[in-house]
């Protein structure tokens, strides 16, 4: 997936991004845990580093802490 800008960043981006990490095109649930749907460290690491790259501060340790759609999505949002 290419890295969007970061006014493209959007709930609907994050969705579609995550189900690109955790390669299934499952319905998320927005406030289950992404690691349930087979999420992984190094995929939470890799989207940091480009969230970083979009001009959007999230460290892994902050999206480790609470890994589901609703959380990421309140951080990044709070940081456009």
């Amino acid at each position: 997936m290419d890295i969007a800008t970061k006014s493209q960043i959007s709930r609907e981006w994050l969705t579609a991004h995550i189900r690109n990490l955790i390669e299934d095109d499952c319905e998320i649930e927005p406030a289950e845990n992404l690691v349930l749907y087979g999420l992984d460290s190094i995929a939470v690491m890799t989207f940091a580093s480009e969230l970083k790259q979009m001009g959007v501060e999230a460290s892994f340790e902050e999206l480790a802490r609470e890994p589901t759609l609703d959380s990421w999505w309140a951080l990044i949002s709070s940081r456009l």
